[in-house]
Formats: structure tokens, C-alpha cells, sequence
């Protein structure tokens, strides 16, 4: 999959994040690229896979019935969605998924 040009493939994220995030990352990515820093562009490629994998953990839980226990509230919540968070940032460290990789191999060629 080609990725070109980056200010579309960024802007096409609006749908499933904030206009401030994908603002940041496009700056992130762009800055990047403007100094031709390989180290600093493949950790902007890291937290958008990060935030990727955050959203479809997200997305998985809402499908998981409600805990008799626990039961649905606000202190649950805070705590499983930082959870999710913290889980999508290790997974996107760790290059399981390669969403990065790939970002990054794109975009690298324009570095």
C-alpha cells in the first residue's frame, strides 16, 4: 500500500480521531521529514500505530458484556480504557502488529 501524499493519508484519519490529534501527528511526521531524522519519524509512526491498536481495543470491549462484578462505571472505565492504552503502546513498540514498519517504509523514501 502506497502512502502518498502524507497530508492525505493523515487527513483521511479525521474520521477516527480528534482534529487535535491528527493535527499533532501530521506536525510530528512533518517535522520529521523536514529534518530528515529517521529516529524521530519512526517513533511518530509508532504512536499512530499505537493509537490505531488503542481504537480497535476500544472497539473490541464494546463487545464484551458488561462485568457482574464490577458492574459499568465511571472508575471502571477510566481504568480499563488507560489499560487499552497502555496495551496498544507496548504492542506498537514491540512491531507485532508492523502497521509502523510500513508507515515508516513509506515515508522514508521521501526522507
Amino acid at each position: 500500500m502506497e502512502i502518498n501524499p502524507i497530508e492525505g493519508a493523515i487527513k483521511n484519519m479525521l474520521p477516527l480521531w480528534g482534529n487535535q490529534q491528527v493535527e499533532d501527528f501530521e506536525r510530528i511526521i512533518n517535522k520529521a521529514m523536514e529534518e530528515k531524522d529517521k529516529d524521530k519519524l519512526m517513533e511518530a509512526c509508532k504512536q499512530l500505530e499505537a493509537n490505531f491498536i488503542s481504537l480497535m481495543l476500544k472497539e473490541m470491549r464494546k463487545t464484551i458484556p458488561e462485568d457482574p462484578l464490577t458492574g459499568n462505571n465511571l472508575a471502571n472505565d477510566i481504568f480499563t480504557s488507560m489499560l487499552y492504552d497502555k496495551y496498544a503502546e507496548l504492542m506498537a513498540q514491540s512491531g507485532g502488529f508492523g502497521l509502523a514498519e510500513e508507515i515508516y517504509n513509506q515515508l522514508s523514501k521521501k526522507v
